[in-house]
């Protein structure tokens, strides 16, 4: 519960600070936007950082990663590998982007994974071990690297990359979907785009004004082709259910959505049953095995 009442007190918050920035100059907005997305958006917890320093150590199969950004600054995960990657083939990977507030380690053990895939959770700036600020451009840019890092690893199939995105992160799995070649997406609680939120619960403020264009996956989707699953909390107040299903309604390829019935925003990871549905939607895709020692997988990489 007090997940709950935190995240739609944060969102209320941003949203009234967005509005009552529809003054600023439009020349700069974004960048004069970054620390109010900073304070009342991302918004980590403190964490303890000798722990996370033993995750990998603690867990078998997990290895740390680190991975420098162009302006800097390191980032810090974690790669989960499979438990059962047949001998000489390069394993396919689910590249995992968290919401906010919590850093990603807890989910590393969470729920019953299909055990031929490997996982890949990097923290946003700021949360955990990972250094800096976040802002939306920040971690656009920052999605990519960690999609390059990964298709490039000598041992992941970079055919076979699935992106899965939680609340916030749905939106950086779209985004990304569009610059990167990836076999498929899974959505969790996601939403179309902050501007339709906002509108909802504020229609009196011109929230659109300066949202618009902004946290919008739903002008995403329609290009994306790529089969996705979309799981949709029933009681979400977070991101509600119509906006999950307006999210899966634009999306351009082949979709599956599921309803998890009297489930709230927070604690899905939880279920068996949000996991038998992502089992399920990986087990589908059969991934196309690739040799360790054949040739380079063009992940179709651009800019």
């Amino acid at each position: 519960m007090r997940d709950s009442k935190s995240g739609l007190a944060t969102f209320r918050s941003l949203l009234a600070i967005l509005a009552g920035a529809v003054m600023l100059p439009a020349v700069g907005c974004t960048v004069m936007l970054e620390p109010i997305e900073q304070r009342y958006l991302f918004q980590p917890w403190s964490s303890d950082s000798h722990q996370l320093a033993l995750v990998a150590s603690r867990q078998q199969g997990v290895e740390e990663v680190r991975l420098k950004t162009p302006d800097g600054v390191t980032l810090h995960g974690w790669l989960k590998h499979p438990t059962a990657a047949p001998a000489g083939e390069r394993f396919p990977l689910v590249i995992v982007f968290g919401g906010v507030r919590r850093e990603i380690s807890w989910m590393i053990e969470r729920g019953d994974k299909p055990e031929r895939w490997g996982w890949l959770y990097i923290n946003y700036r700021g949360f955990g071990l990972s250094e800096g600020e976040p802002s939306e451009r920040l971690v656009l840019e920052d999605v990519k690297l960690i999609y390059d890092y990964a298709a490039a690893r000598p041992d992941v199939n970079a055919a076979n990359i699935v992106l899965f995105g939680r609340s916030v992160g749905t939106y950086f799995a779209v985004a990304l979907a569009k610059t990167r070649k990836v076999r498929g997406a899974i959505l969790a609680t996601p939403f179309d785009s902050f501007a339709a939120l906002g509108v909802e619960r504020y229609p009196w403020l011109p929230v659109t004004l300066l949202i618009s264009g902004r946290y919008d996956p739903a002008a995403i989707a329609p290009k994306i082709k790529v089969p996705a699953l979309f799981v949709l909390a029933e009681s979400d107040d977070i991101t509600p259910v119509a906006h999950g299903a307006a999210l899966a309604r634009a999306w351009g390829g082949r979709q599956r959505t599921v309803t998890l019935a009297g489930a709230r925003h927070y604690g899905i990871e939880r279920r068996a049953d949000f996991w038998n549905a992502v089992g399920e939607f990986l087990r589908e895709l059969e991934p196309t095995p690739h040799l360790l020692n054949g040739a380079v997988v063009d992940a179709g990489a651009q800019p």
